[in-house]
């Protein structure tokens, strides 16, 4: 397999290290000619100054662009011979179905999406084996990506096409969203005068400890605290100080779900009290 990919991010570069040696890269076109040198040298391949003359190089394309961009990369794409080639995006909320009027084109496109945080375009690829992946696209594109990442033993699934959009969603909420509410809770701590370090590692074991025991256990098993007690009045004291309305809202919209998994946890208690306080 000779892969070219166009896009030369996090993403492109992380997947043209992490397969260096598996694969042959052929190299990267990127829309600033710095970018795809960079890219090129960091995977010992080349650096291509066209599409067309990358497209004629390889058998299979990944499209590692912003999802934005998709759609214009194949526009320009899929004029040029691209028959008995691979053709792949990595957006996580976009299918394959992008891929318009493919049938004409001669090639089999499908998407994959890793669920992995490309946090460093030179360092995320030393962690990517632990990723799983999830595809969903033409029969012989989806095979040949699930040969081809399965041979590295990650584990890939099948994804409805229709559901690429909540399923992205649920990755955010479990990679960035959560982002979201750690900065909360450091700014919290700020104001109460700690440091952001000291913050930071007052948090850590709380945070690390309630992950694990989620991803070990399942969200019902893991909860506790003062909303699975039925703590009203710690509820109450929580309500009453935070001034900012926006973090308020969040920390009531959260309490409401929060309820929900309490009440499937101990359907012996009665939370009526409690799921009040969050309207």
């Amino acid at each position: 397999m000779v892969i070219g990919f166009i896009g030369a991010g996090r993403t492109g570069c992380t997947l043209g290290k992490y397969l260096e040696g598996y694969v042959t890269v052929a190299g990267y076109y990127s829309r600033t000619w710095q970018s795809a040198d960079d890219a090129a040298t960091f995977t010992q391949s080349r650096a291509f100054c066209d599409l067309e003359t990358l497209v004629n190089s390889c058998d299979t394309i990944f499209i590692t662009t912003p999802d934005g961009v998709i759609s214009e990369v194949w526009e320009c794409i899929r004029h040029y011979n691209l028959k008995d080639k691979i053709v792949c995006h990595f957006s996580g909320s976009l299918s394959s179905g992008i891929f318009s009027n493919s049938g004409s084109t001669g090639a089999s496109c499908c998407s994959v999406h890793p669920m992995y945080a490309f946090s460093s375009k030179y360092k995320s690829y030393l962690q990517f084996n632990t990723a799983c992946l999830s595809v969903e696209g033409q029969e012989k594109a989806v095979q040949e990506m699930k040969k081809l990442f399965e041979a590295l033993h990650h584990k890939v699934f099948i994804i409805n096409p229709c559901d690429k959009a909540k399923y992205h969603a649920a990755a955010v909420f479990a990679s960035n969203y959560v982002t979201g509410v750690m900065h909360i809770a450091l700014k919290l701590l700020k104001e109460c005068g700690f440091s952001e370090g000291d913050a930071m590692e007052l948090l850590a074991p709380v945070t690390l400890n309630n992950i694990n025991s989620v991803l070990e256990n399942g969200t019902a098993h893991a909860l506790t605290g003062p909303v699975e007690r039925g703590d009203i009045s710690t509820v109450e004291r929580h309500i009453g100080i935070l001034n900012d309305e926006d973090i308020l809202k969040i920390y009531k919209n959260l309490g409401k779900v929060l309820v929900s998994i309490a009440e499937e946890k101990n359907p012996e208690k009665d939370y009526k009290e409690i799921k009040g306080m969050f309207v």
